[in-house]
């Protein structure tokens, strides 16, 4: 085969590829107008691995007007698929945030009813009894208590917050 000869092949492959894009698959429609001693030697050449990933809810716009023509109707099913997850995860949220600042008032409530109580104990001690020494041992180990609480309190917070935004980032 000349060189004008293989030119002249090779348009007629890309006529036919344009001609029958939309309507066939482009192996097809090329391999059919390739010489059948070349076969091979093409068919090896268009080997192409293709990979397409998506993250969400919705799927690309090119996968959702494929399920739209397979489906009519089911592009805005999945769109409204979608939706309903959102507004789930959404309440889903609200009633955990409100549920984590409730029991955060709750701890702050308790803890101060504790504190109150064991300073009311160490006064009692003190005033009525004569035992100040008790008493201020008494007060400093709760203090100190409430104090330690508190920091690890916050550690736990911050490794939470730690390990779930590296989840989200995942």
């Amino acid at each position: 085969m000349t060189m004008n000869e293989e030119t002249i092949q090779n348009d007629k492959i890309v006529e036919g590829y344009k001609e029958h894009q939309e309507s066939e698959s482009p192996d097809k429609i090329i391999m059919d107008a390739v010489p059948d001693d070349r076969k091979k030697e093409v068919k090896e050449a268009l080997m192409v691995i293709r990979s397409e990933m998506f993250s969400g809810p919705i799927p690309p716009p090119e996968s959702l007007a494929r399920y739209e023509q397979i489906q009519p109707g089911s592009a805005d099913r999945i769109l409204k698929m979608a939706e309903k997850q959102q507004e789930h995860r959404m309440c889903l949220e609200s009633k955990v945030i409100g549920s984590q600042v409730e029991q955060s008032k709750r701890g702050q409530l308790f803890g101060f009813i504790i504190v109150f109580v064991c300073v009311a104990v160490a006064i009692f001690f003190a005033l009525h009894l004569g035992m100040t020494t008790f008493a201020a041992s008494f007060l400093s180990v709760t203090m100190v208590v409430i104090v330690g609480l508190f920091i690890n309190g916050k550690k736990l917070i911050n490794k939470d917050l730690e390990a779930k935004s590296k989840d989200q980032k995942k």
